[in-house]
């Protein structure tokens, strides 16, 4: 019995060590006398665009091995490492420093070591495109270098998931130094926006809007966050590869990984005036960043999603009326002049039939006449109020988990989609009129308040108007007509000559400057044009006053008549026809 047993394990040592040298030494591809290629890519990913350039790049072509023929079975690698082939170009080798390369018939391959780092290089199928890189490391960091097609170039993106970490790396040669770092906002841009980058920590509320995104839509980026400033519009275009509405003068695009915005030429320079410049920055659309900030953090938190459930759509889901509504929806909370043109657009929309009839309808027409940027604020702020935070958090997930907008609406909410678009149509219709009545005011919101040359005679005529009788021929007077040049006269020094448009008064009055000088202050029911010279007309709600610049005074009373004063003495009256009459 002993001796059989002897026997039987001389006989399998016997078969191991004949199966390990009838194995088949499998050469490097490049050749057979060239070395073996080894492969070190630190202990933890880059953070930067320098650091992300120094890491070893292994190529399809250092590492596949020249199989003479494609028979599965177990092979030596020209290291002497193990290797196994299932099929042609599918094989599998344990390689001499503790490394496992592993390549497939489509020209993917990986490198995975012990430590838990990895790299992957999968082809993508585009004409001319090149494959997907993503080196791994143990702390479940990622760097991924993506083909963009329509830049013919790569991209670095230092990825995390799990941690809602997802930013580009940006090559300081290509967009040169930051020029700002808010918070986990990085700036890089040109000399162009240096006015913007000064004021943008006091225009940008980032803390509650960070706490808001996060309380109400469980949105959030641990990350950096690239913000890219393009001086031109086809500059930007180029680089993301697509128009953007209202790209020209205040767009922006709030990608995966960074945000970018147009355009430096358009942004207020530096006149050396503080006052002019200070104005020209109030001017500017700072609530484009919160839209695109929007886009960044919804598209972060889908990643993370993806990445906890192993869940990742084979399409993205289109749904233009939630991306921007969202987007839209939030701009308006923290910065008004949006409330307005939200509003506005949406009541042109709906007065001129342009808005869908049904939930389907509204996916169908895409970004057709904008569409998505007034209509879709008005579902999700009915979504948003009517069945809570929770509605907005279950379709954000559902959606970016590859369910189709109509059924994870239906799931979030428990009404069909048909009926939200109704009822956020109805509630539309019962708001609009208080917000397209503060329209003025929310246009205006935050413009620069134009100073009187009076402050105290401005501010006692809005309080109380002017105080005259209901028929010109009882006024006896010259001081019994108020003065105009004491009321409406302003400090427009710094702005003529420079600047057209619309500033905020005092105490809700407003106030428009034409280039050449002339201005206006206006309310509700009164007006008054000052011309060059400071001659100025008031027209009440229903009488007119004037006063020239050397002091003649003209009243034109609500029944018609009239009085003018050429001086403190001389005066003439008319009547409704325009006839001289003596009271």
């Amino acid at each position: 019995m002993i001796r059989k047993i002897i026997v039987s394990i001389v006989f399998l040592l016997t078969t191991v060590i004949f199966s390990e040298t009838e194995r088949a030494l499998v050469p490097l591809k490049r050749g057979p006398s060239s070395d073996v290629l080894y492969f070190d890519f630190g202990e933890t990913a880059p953070t930067s665009y320098l650091t992300v350039e120094r890491l070893q790049e292994p190529k399809l072509e250092d590492l596949k091995l020249g199989f003479l023929e494609p028979t599965p079975g177990y092979y030596n690698g020209p290291d002497g490492g193990e290797v196994y082939q299932w099929a042609k170009n599918h094989y599998q080798w344990k390689r001499a420093d503790g490394s496992v390369y592993t390549e497939w018939a489509n020209g993917t391959f990986k490198l995975d070591f012990p430590t838990g780092i990895g790299f992957i290089s999968a082809p993508i199928a585009c004409n001319g495109c090149l494959p997907t890189l993503v080196w791994n490391y143990p702390d479940l960091t990622k760097i991924t270098k993506y083909w963009i097609s329509n830049r013919k170039e790569y991209d670095y993106i230092h990825q995390k998931p799990l941690n809602f970490e997802n930013y580009l790396l940006v090559s300081e040669t290509k967009f040169g130094k930051p020029k700002l770092e808010f918070a986990n906002y990085i700036f890089y841009g040109s000399e162009k926006w240096t006015e913007y980058l000064r004021v943008f920590g006091d225009s940008f509320k980032l803390k509650p809007f960070f706490q808001f995104m996060k309380s109400e839509f469980q949105l959030e980026n641990r990350g950096k966050i690239p913000v890219l400033l393009f001086d031109k519009y086809e500059d930007i275009k180029e680089y993301i590869g697509a128009d953007i509405p209202g790209g020209s003068e205040e767009g922006g695009f709030g990608g995966r990984d960074s945000i970018s915005l147009c355009c430096g030429e358009k942004m207020p320079q530096s006149s050396g005036n503080p006052e002019f410049d200070a104005d020209a920055l109030r001017r500017v659309h700072f609530g484009v960043f919160y839209h695109e900030a929007v886009h960044n953090l919804e598209q972060i938190s889908c990643l993370k999603i993806q990445s906890e459930t192993g869940k990742i759509p084979s399409a993205d889901i289109s749904d233009p009326w939630f991306e921007e509504g969202l987007a839209n929806y939030v701009e308006a909370k923290f910065y008004e002049r949006k409330r307005f043109h939200i509003y506005n657009d949406a009541e042109k929309l709906i007065r001129e039939n342009k808005v869908p009839k049904t939930f389907k309808s509204l996916l169908d027409v895409k970004f057709k006449d904008l569409i998505p940027y007034s209509i879709g604020p008005l579902l999700v702020k009915h979504i948003h109020e009517t069945y809570g935070k929770e509605a907005i958090v279950s379709y954000q997930k559902e959606t970016c988990l590859g369910t189709a907008p109509a059924l994870a609406l239906q799931n979030a909410t428990g009404v069909s989609p048909d009926q939200i678009l109704k009822d956020s149509l109805q509630r539309f219709e019962k708001e609009k009129d208080s917000v397209l009545r503060d329209g003025k005011k929310l246009q205006l919101a935050g413009y620069t308040i134009m100073n009187t040359k009076f402050p105290a005679e401005y501010s006692s005529f809005l309080e109380k108007g002017f105080s005259l009788p209901e028929s010109a021929l009882e006024v006896k007077s010259y001081t019994q007509l108020p003065s105009l040049q004491k009321t409406f006269l302003a400090s427009v020094d710094s702005f003529s000559e420079k600047l057209e448009g619309d500033f905020l008064g005092p105490n809700g009055s407003y106030f428009y400057l034409w280039k050449k000088g002339n201005y206006r202050w206006y309310g509700e029911s009164w007006e008054a044009n000052v011309f060059p010279g400071n001659q100025i007309l008031y027209r009440g709600s229903n009488f007119t006053l004037i006063e020239w610049e050397d002091g003649k005074k003209q009243y034109i009373s609500p029944k018609g008549d009239s009085v003018i004063f050429f001086n403190l003495e001389s005066k003439s009256y008319k009547d409704a026809e325009g006839k001289p009459v003596t009271p």
